[in-house]
């Protein structure tokens, strides 16, 4: 809790006592995350091959909620990922010339 406490109040932030994601988590962020936002619109889900995204209960649920999921093959995300292709990439490029300053520590 001592390190929740250290985030944004905005930003979610879940524990899990193994220390890593699994099926509950995906669940839970698909129920409290991304179907609240999606007002019951066709959604089309990227994600990468990890197990946990990819669990009969997380498949019905998406189903369930119009959201088809298309997998990334293992080690193409940063070829094929939306955010890789795009908003990741120049944001890595801008920190690596230092346009922009970023403080960790506020």
């Amino acid at each position: 809790m001592a390190e929740k406490a250290l985030y944004d109040p905005q930003v979610v932030v879940k524990f899990n006592p193994k220390v890593y994601a699994n099926s509950p988590n995906v669940v839970e962020c698909l129920d409290e995350q991304v179907i609240p936002v999606l007002g019951g619109r066709p959604t089309l889900m990227a994600l990468d091959m990890f197990r946990s995204h990819k669990t009969d209960e997380g498949l019905d649920i998406m189903q369930a909620h119009d959201i088809t999921l298309s997998v990334i093959p293992g080690g193409c995300t940063s070829m094929v990922g939306p955010l890789d292709v795009s908003i990741n990439r120049l944001f890595k490029y801008i920190l690596k010339v230092g346009i922009i300053e970023v403080n960790y520590h506020n």
